[in-house]
């Protein structure tokens, strides 16, 4: 990035949208947070990216003009290339163009990423991944997201698709195949619990929520977990011992030594939660040796990976 340039990132979430200005040497200048107010419509929530990065600006007393790029990182499928959210859950969005649309509002340059695309630059470039030769992160929340980078660079893949962790199967057995994040995100959680909370009917975790598992929330699960909770151990050892297995065969197909975890339930249930990860990742991992030259650590930029790797990446762009 040119000595004298800033750049915007911005994370787009379905509820909270937050952006920064960051400088030259990778420091944050000003941030500021607005409701993403994904009901309002399409072009509303547009409008108010656009209004997030003029006040992130004025925030830093930076002109606008002076921003070199911007970069948004957003909670789905992105066609990075093109500038088109492909698909997003958070804000009912398709094939919506928004580099394009952002663009005829800033007259700036837009970048494009996935939320934890975007995350995993971070922590590589800035965070817990630092010093990596090849680095995988596993975004663990209401479902699970990845990112991979090799050869110091994001990898997208021919179709741009790479790093959908949550996405593979991880169970074959029953009648209902299920993905990953269909066991090992916190909607999988809930689904397990609600599974096998006819053989714990004395749970804590049961009668925190009056005996509905659809309400089971991250803290909820923290709370059950440290307290000893039967239920909660069980199911909480079932979802790390899934990751851990699917964390193992990527790390066997692509031979990298950092893993990074993070997104709420990392936070929240804290280092008992990667020793469960890690222990079925040391047995199913390839070669063996793995277990020794693989770290799996957690986010050190927490909240703010996905922030601070979409301005990364529009510095990227400038350069």
């Amino acid at each position: 990035m040119a000595a004298s340039s800033h750049v915007v990132g911005i994370d787009l979430g379905g509820t909270n949208t937050l952006a920064c200005v960051m400088d030259c040497e990778g420091r944050i200048l000003a941030r500021v947070h607005r409701e993403t107010g994904a009901t309002r419509g399409t072009e509303a929530v547009i409008d108010g990216l656009a209004d997030a990065t003029r006040d992130a600006c004025s925030a830093a007393g930076i002109d606008l003009a002076a921003i070199t790029a911007v970069g948004i990182a957003v909670c789905g499928a992105v066609d990075h290339e093109a500038g088109i959210v492909l698909a997003t859950g958070a804000l009912d969005w398709k094939d919506v163009p928004l580099s394009a649309k952002l663009h005829e509002r800033l007259d700036r340059p837009i970048v494009l990423e996935n939320d934890v695309n975007a995350a995993a630059w971070g922590e590589y470039r800035a965070g817990a991944g630092r010093g990596a030769s090849g680095m995988l992160a596993a975004w663990v929340g209401t479902g699970i997201g990845g990112g991979i980078v090799l050869d110091d660079r994001l990898y997208h893949g021919p179709r741009g698709t790479a790093g959908e962790l949550g996405q593979t199967m991880a169970d074959t057995t029953g009648r209902e195949p299920r993905i990953l994040e269909a066991i090992a995100s916190r909607t999988g959680m809930r689904s397990l619990a609600a599974e096998r909370a006819s053989d714990h009917p004395d749970s804590t975790l049961l009668a925190a929520v009056d005996g509905d598992c659809n309400a089971i929330g991250t803290a909820h699960l923290a709370e059950a977990f440290e307290s000893g909770d039967p239920l909660t151990i069980d199911v909480i050892s079932t979802a790390a011992a899934v990751l851990g297995s699917a964390l193992a065969n990527a790390v066997t197909l692509l031979s990298i030594d950092t893993v990074v975890l993070g997104g709420g339930m990392t936070e929240s249930l804290g280092d008992a939660w990667l020793q469960l990860v890690r222990s079925r990742f040391n047995e199913d991992v390839f070669p063996p040796q793995a277990a020794q030259w693989c770290r799996i650590v957690p986010t050190a930029l927490h909240a703010d990976a996905g922030l601070v790797g979409a301005a990364m990446i529009a510095a990227d762009h400038v350069d």
